[in-house]
């Protein structure tokens, strides 16, 4: 199980993961942080069991994520801010 540090929460299918600057915790065994599913989720208006079908996810790895994005959400919009900002200045946004 992972560790969530911030808030001392157990995740079973949440983990983090080295990168420069990025803190948010990713999906286990997938190429995803938390901010990608969560937004996706909530562009397409889906449901925790929608997007976890949608995914090929159970829906507990869902619900973990948006739990981890309310605990943490200044965290990961800050961050998704930070990777906007430079997806701008290298043209792709």
């Amino acid at each position: 199980m992972s560790m969530n540090l911030e808030t001392n929460v157990t995740y079973q299918y949440l983990e983090p993961r080295p990168h420069p600057w990025r803190r948010i915790l990713w999906i286990t065994g997938r190429n995803m942080h938390v901010w990608h599913l969560v937004a996706t989720m909530l562009r397409e208006e889906e449901t925790p069991e929608e997007t976890a079908r949608n995914f090929g996810l159970p829906v507990e790895a869902v619900r973990e994520a948006l739990d981890y994005y309310q605990r943490n959400k200044a965290l990961i919009d800050a961050e998704a801010e930070k990777e906007g900002r430079r997806l701008r200045a290298k043209g792709q946004l």
